[in-house]
């Protein structure tokens, strides 16, 4: 686990990949290799299932028990599609998770002013009910359980189109949740960032992320109900697709909205702790799957070493979180927080995701200021064992 510095923080600093962005292969695994690094643009086949991925039962690859190493494989294989939308009212966040062993879908919507949370969540094993879209822009993810509804994600890579429709059942005094936005992923108006990463030898991670898409559409939960037109809301998007180390510890902040002069921002930040290999004397690394970035007014600053600072025995206080550059500098004031602690032995999630606002500044490299004094967005604390 990270160290605690001198002042009770806990504080890192990840240092990024070589951020070049290169011409994007048209599968991400091909003639035996993995393509690793910062791409243009998306895959179109992110077959990452076909790689030879390191895990307990690799040794049977190609062998008479090959079937037992592949089934092996594909529960190792992890893969989620999230979304977040911010309205001038509420912050809706969802997402559909396959994690081999088991499946979870999750819905949350928070009044911004009153900070007032609901949540619908629901885990089935060995992910039934639950379908991840073959890329991060085409085709559908959803999760559907009986009871409990359905999430589903539909994507169009043609026109950029991304849809999201929710219905939730009511349970209890709580009201169910009925959503229907579109999310614009148009090509040339929000650079995506597109990261392959290789934390450890065997094992691969691929994200498409963008923030601050416009958005628009309703979300209803009983007497909580707004309808935006497309651009008064904006969104984020996070595919993942790789097989992660089996114990993983991170931080990460993400958030779109628009600054002092009506410019859109937007941005993920992501610090993966520890890295295999590296020790915690110093709390420096090589992190190759680094996917942190920024979006001013669009255009993507792709990031690295980001530091966090904040209280993880009182995680409602506020946050510091800044680069070595001074691109960023901001702090975060948490209204309220999700929390599971789940432990299954063999699966383990011990998971804080505070939702509030961010103020402060981000800088482009040539020295242009967004200023920001209110936008809603998430931080997280959330170590793994998957």
């Amino acid at each position: 686990m990270p160290q605690w510095d001198r002042i009770g923080h806990y504080m890192w600093h990840i240092r990024g990949m070589d951020l070049e962005r290169r011409p994007t292969p048209d599968r991400i695994f091909d003639a035996g290799h993995v393509h690793v690094g910062r791409f243009a643009r998306p895959f179109a086949t992110v077959n990452l299932d076909e790689a030879p991925a390191r895990h307990l039962f690799d040794r049977l690859r190609g062998g008479r028990l090959g079937g037992v190493e592949r089934a092996w494989r594909k529960m190792r294989l992890k893969q989620w599609h999230y979304a977040s939308v911010a309205t001038p009212r509420l912050f809706l966040g969802a997402v559909v998770f396959d994690a081999g062993y088991i499946g979870v879908g999750f819905a949350y919507v928070v009044d911004r002013k009153t900070g007032h949370a609901r949540e619908w969540s629901k885990m089935v094993p060995l992910a039934r009910g639950i379908e991840i879209a073959a890329n991060s822009t085409d085709g559908t993810s959803r999760f559907h359980a009986k009871g409990f509804g359905e999430i589903e994600f539909g994507n169009d890579g043609a026109t950029g189109r991304r849809r999201l429709r929710i219905r939730l059942a009511a349970k209890g005094d709580k009201p169910g949740l009925e959503v229907d936005l579109e999310m614009r992923e148009e090509a040339g108006a929000v650079e995506p960032v597109i990261a392959v990463g290789e934390p450890e030898p065997g094992r691969w991670l691929y994200t498409h992320k963008a923030y601050g898409l416009p958005a628009g559409g309703t979300i209803t939960s009983g007497d909580w109900t707004e309808t935006t037109a497309l651009g008064d809301a904006l969104a984020g998007l996070d595919w993942n697709r790789g097989y992660r180390l089996t114990e993983t510890y991170w931080n990460w902040a993400a958030a779109a909205g628009r600054d002092a002069r009506g410019r859109t921002v937007g941005f993920t930040f992501t610090s993966h702790v520890p890295v295999i290999g590296t020790g915690h004397d110093a709390g420096h690394a090589t992190d190759t799957a680094n996917d942190s970035a920024m979006w001013l007014a669009g255009k993507v600053v792709d990031l690295s070493d980001l530091q966090f600072a904040y209280q993880p025995t009182d995680i409602l206080l506020p946050w510091r979180i800044s680069d070595r550059k001074g691109l960023v500098d901001l702090e975060f004031q948490p209204l309220g927080e999700r929390v599971e602690d789940l432990d299954l032995k063999l699966i383990v999630s011990q998971f804080h995701q505070p939702y509030g606002t961010f103020r402060g500044t981000l800088r482009s490299p040539a020295g242009d200021v967004f200023a920001i004094s209110d936008v809603f967005g998430v931080t997280e604390q959330h170590f793994a064992r998957w």
